[in-house]
C-alpha cells in the first residue's frame, strides 16, 4: 500500500495533522490570489534591476552552496554572483522592496498555520525570495534550526551553542534516526515557503524528506545515503508550511522558466533572527508599518527582551537618541 503524503489543501485540520505527522503541509491559496499575483510582477521587476546593477546574490550551483558564505578556514567572504558561477537568484529583505510585501504580513490565511509550530508571538527571522533556475543544482538537505542544541544525556560532553555551525553539530545521540527513542530537539522555527508561480518536481521545487522532524538530528551526508526526498508540488498561491526541523533542500529546475518562490522563517522572540530589521529596515518602511507588523520584525519588546533601555517600554524607537553619560 502506497504512503498518502500531504497534498494542498485549505483545510485547517488536516494541515494541523500534516504537520505533526510529516512535519510540513501544503496550504492552498496561503496568501489571496491578486496580492499573489502582485508579488510576482515586483519580484521579477527587482530582481532584474539588482542583476542588471550587479548587485544580485546567486548561489545553487557546485561552487556557490547555500550557507558557505566564507572562505574555508578563512574570515574572507566568497563572491556569490554570476560570474563566480552563481545560477539561482536569492532577493533579500523584501519589506524594503515594495508596499506588497508588506500585505503579505498581515494576517492572511499561514498565520494560524504557521502558529501551530511557533506558537503565538514569533517573529520573523528572514522575509526574502529563491529564484530557481535552469542548470542550478540541488541543495543539501538540511533543516532551518541548525543552530539549535540539541538534547544531550546526562554527564556526558555536549558541543557548546557558540561553537555550533552549519557543519558542526552534537551527533552524540539519534544516530539512528529511524530507530530512536532519545529524546529530540523541540521545534524553534518555521518556514512559509510560497510558490508565487507553482512548484513541481521539475520547475526545482523543494525537496523534503516526510516526518524527517522526528528524526532528532541533522542531516549527514555519510550517515542518509539511503535517505530520499520527495518534491512538494503546489499551484501559484499554495505553501509549504513546515517544522523547523524538517529536512529539506532546493530542487534543481531543469525547466526553461524560473521558479519563483517567497520564503518567510518565522522563530521564537528568543531567538536571533538572520535579517537584523531593527538596523536594516528603511525608514520610510518602518513609518509605514502596523503594530502587527512592527511586532513581526522584532520592534516590540519580549519579557523584556530587545529592550533599547527600560525593559516595561511595549515597543522599541529606533528614531530615539539613546542616553549616553550622565554627570550631576
Amino acid at each position: 500500500m502506497s504512503t498518502s503524503f500531504p497534498k494542498p489543501t485549505d483545510d485547517f485540520e488536516t494541515c494541523k495533522k500534516d504537520l505533526k505527522k510529516w512535519g510540513y503541509c501544503l496550504l492552498e491559496n496561503a496568501i489571496p490570489q491578486d496580492i499573489n499575483q502582485k508579488a510576482l510582477q515586483r519580484l521579477t521587476e527587482q530582481a532584474d534591476a539588482e542583476k542588471k546593477l550587479n548587485l544580485a546574490f546567486e548561489d545553487g550551483s557546485k561552487t556557490k552552496k547555500w550557507g558557505e558564505f566564507k572562505q574555508e578556514n578563512s574570515s574572507e567572504s566568497r563572491n556569490f554572483n554570476s560570474k563566480e558561477g552563481g545560477i539561482n537568484q536569492r532577493v533579500w529583505m523584501l519589506p524594503n522592496k515594495g508596499e506588497v510585501f508588506l500585505e503579505i504580513l498581515n494576517n492572511h490565511k499561514y498565520f494560524e498555520v504557521m502558529k501551530l509550530v511557533v506558537g503565538d508571538h514569533p517573529i520573523i527571522s528572514s522575509f526574502g525570495a529563491n529564484i530557481a533556475k535552469k542548470g542550478g543544482v540541488p541543495m543539501d538537505l538540511h533543516t532551518d534550526q541548525w543552530w539549535a542544541p540539541d538534547p544531550v544525556h546526562r554527564n556526558k560532553d555536549f558541543l557548546p551553542p557558540a561553537s555550533i555551525t552549519r557543519k558542526k553539530f552534537d551527533y552524540e545521540i539519534n544516530k539512528d534516526v529511524l530507530n530512536n527513542t532519545d529524546l529530540i530537539a523541540r521545534p524553534a522555527v518555521s518556514n512559509v515557503l510560497i510558490m508565487i508561480n507553482g512548484m513541481s518536481l521539475e520547475n526545482g521545487g523543494t525537496m523534503v524528506v516526510p516526518g524527517s522532524h522526528l528524526y532528532g538530528r541533522h542531516p549527514d551526508k555519510n550517515l542518509d545515503i539511503d535517505i530520499k526526498p520527495i518534491a512538494a508540488q503546489g499551484p501559484p498561491g499554495c505553501a509549504i508550511i513546515t517544522d523547523g526541523r524538517l529536512w529539506h533542500g532546493t530542487g534543481a529546475n531543469i525547466t526553461e522558466e524560473p521558479r519563483i518562490a517567497i520564503i518567510i522563517t518565522f522563530c521564537g522572540p528568543q531567538y536571533r533572527p538572520q535579517e537584523n530589521y531593527t538596523a536594516g529596515l528603511r525608514k520610510d518602511v518602518l513609518k509605514k508599518l502596523n503594530d502587527f507588523q512592527k511586532e513581526l520584525l522584532g520592534y516590540k519588546v519580549w519579557s523584556g527582551y530587545g529592550r533599547i533601555g527600560d525593559p516595561t517600554e511595549h515597543f522599541i524607537d529606533v528614531e530615539k537618541e539613546p542616553l549616553g553619560p550622565l554627570k550631576i
